[in-house]
């Protein structure tokens, strides 16, 4: 199922999402918007990480990437990307 989402959730920038899913896991995900990662790489490196994540676990599991990878994120959580991915996979459901 493929997944494409757009929203600005409280305390982030817009953040855009197209992603695959397959039986609740991440198979593909990219992510996009108006906020600031830096280095580039890292966030690159976290988002490519992503595949093979359960749907329920994305947020906890970006913020861990980013951690990991030593990316500073401003105007990006992992809670709020988890809003914008929950909402459209609720209304690709419906």
């Amino acid at each position: 199922m493929k997944i494409e989402a757009l929203g600005k959730p409280a305390g982030c920038k817009l953040i855009r999402i197209t992603a695959e899913l397959d039986e609740g896991i991440i198979r593909s995900i990219s992510i996009r918007g108006d906020f600031f990662a830096s280095p580039e790489e890292g966030f690159e490196k976290a988002e490519q990480r992503l595949s093979g994540t359960k749907a329920a676990e994305l947020g906890p599991r970006f913020d861990q990437y980013l951690a990991e990878e030593g990316v500073e994120a401003q105007g990006i959580s992992g809670d709020g990307l988890a809003e914008v991915f929950n909402a459209a996979l609720k209304r690709s459901i419906l």
